[in-house]
């Protein structure tokens, strides 16, 4: 990441023969080291997969460390579906998705690329399993020539491949891909945040990989060339946003707390107002809640106990949802006894509900979490928000909760009730298993990537 190493992939396969029938066994395993405003984050996510020989799959297994408590997800193929099983903080949680007999495995890509090289200006699209969302992604690849490539070992002249990903529940990822006339895959340029993924040898990869040193908080803070006075106590802030490449009106978010509006191809104002919890106004934007809003997952775990008996503590004192909803940011503000835990990469409520810590992230799931066991709707926003101390707007995430007609923003790091017009933000997310990760493409697509000057601020 700009220009830092920052992990590694290892992927083994092996050829196995399982009750008379050949087959592949794959392992993908991924280790990340990066620093947080200085404290270590490790994530790992390991990804293994069972296969015929032509990448049908026929079992996967993907295990993820990102808070204290690894998350497991096994799939198994029956009758033309995938069935899904979500392990998280001892409950499991079952879904199923279509699963076409052209779908492949793990490694489809970078397979079929080796199979068969692609020509300049051929086209061909691929449907397979995308680990780490477990869902069924279709990838259109445009070959376009080959061109000078930098590589770890220097230049080499390689074909550039265009891959867009048709991922259920965003929009398209692009992602470019480089391979030599033999069709092995050595560079990928995936969407976000200025990373490259480079394929080396294992002691190539392992070099340096001790101790991190890329910070991904200070390298993404987007720094004000002047101060946002006041910022806590804003009630209505213009901002003009600039993508170094993009459009800001496609990225960031519109709702009752935010308009944007177009200034040419890579720029856009973006307004953002306060709302008040007790008399939330829509505007003409009013929102809706899905069954998905309302109900436990395996990242927002409502039916907790732990969490249902936090949720009761402030309940009976509060028959109104707006302000059961403010009572309850307030109890999380309160009882979260560690504000800044940045070695941690994405807790569940359940993890958050027992161990009190956490950064954002933390904050939000559990505040999510305790409205939804209290009956209100709920689900996390991801945007930027002003950091005074960095002179600088900041990757944050707080929760949403339905009142009435609106999506109303609550931010249990700061429990004052309502959200200041220093939040900016991109997306929202129920974090249902199908769809968790589609949130955070437009934050990927932003940091790194865009300057922020305020314009007017009340």
């Amino acid at each position: 990441m700009q220009g830092k190493r920052v992990g590694y992939t290892h992927q083994i396969e092996r050829p196995r023969t399982v009750d008379g029938q050949q087959v592949v066994e794959i392992e993908q395993n991924t280790q990340l080291g990066v620093r947080r405003y200085g404290e270590k984050a490790e994530p790992t996510i390991s990804a293994s997969s069972i296969e015929t020989p032509d990448d049908r799959l026929i079992s996967f297994r993907v295990e993820a460390r990102l808070g204290q408590t690894p998350s497991l997800v096994t799939g198994r193929v029956e009758n033309g579906k995938l069935v899904i099983e979500t392990e998280t903080s001892g409950q499991t949680r079952t879904r199923t998705i279509e699963w076409p007999d052209d779908a492949r495995g793990l490694l489809a890509v970078e397979h079929a690329l080796a199979r068969k090289p692609m020509q300049p200006g051929e086209e061909r699209e691929i449907r397979h399993l995308e680990p780490t969302t477990q869902t069924l992604i279709a990838d259109r690849l445009e070959a376009k020539d080959y061109e000078k490539t930098d590589l770890l070992s220097g230049k080499q002249e390689l074909l550039r491949i265009e891959a867009t990903s048709e991922i259920p529940g965003q929009r398209p990822l692009r992602t470019t891909l480089w391979t030599t006339r033999e069709g092995e895959l050595l560079k990928i340029r995936p969407p976000g945040i200025d990373t490259v993924v480079y394929r080396v040898s294992e002691k190539e990869a392992m070099a340096g990989a001790e101790e991190p040193a890329f910070d991904l908080g200070q390298s993404t803070l987007v720094k004000l060339s002047k101060p946002l006075e006041n910022a806590r106590s804003t009630r209505h802030v213009r901002y003009r946003v600039e993508l170094t490449s993009g459009d800001p009106a496609e990225v960031f978010a519109v709702g009752p707390t935010q308009q944007r509006d177009s200034t040419g191809p890579h720029t856009a104002e973006i307004t953002v107002t306060s709302v008040d919890p007790n008399e939330p106004s829509c505007e003409g934007n009013a929102g809706t809640a899905t069954d998905a809003d309302r109900e436990p997952n395996s990242r927002i775990q409502s039916d907790d106990p732990r969490i249902v008996a936090m949720a009761r503590e402030v309940a009976a004192d509060n028959s109104d949802p707006a302000d059961l909803a403010v009572a309850l940011e307030k109890l999380v503000y309160e009882k979260m006894l560690f504000k800044r835990n940045y070695s941690t990469a994405f807790a569940t409520a359940s993890e958050v509900a027992q161990s009190l810590e956490g950064d954002c992230s933390e904050h939000s799931v559990l505040l999510a979490a305790l409205a939804r066991a209290s009956g209100i709707p709920a689900r996390v926003a991801m945007g930027l928000v002003y950091a005074p101390a960095d002179q600088a707007f900041a990757y944050h995430m707080w929760t949403e909760v339905f009142l009435g007609e609106c999506w109303v923003p609550l931010d249990a790091t700061l429990g004052q009730g309502s959200v200041s017009a220093d939040h900016i933000k991109l997306s929202d997310s129920n974090l249902s298993d199908e769809t968790w990760l589609a949130g955070f493409q437009p934050v990927a697509e932003v940091l790194g990537n865009v300057q922020i000057e305020v314009l007017e601020a009340e």
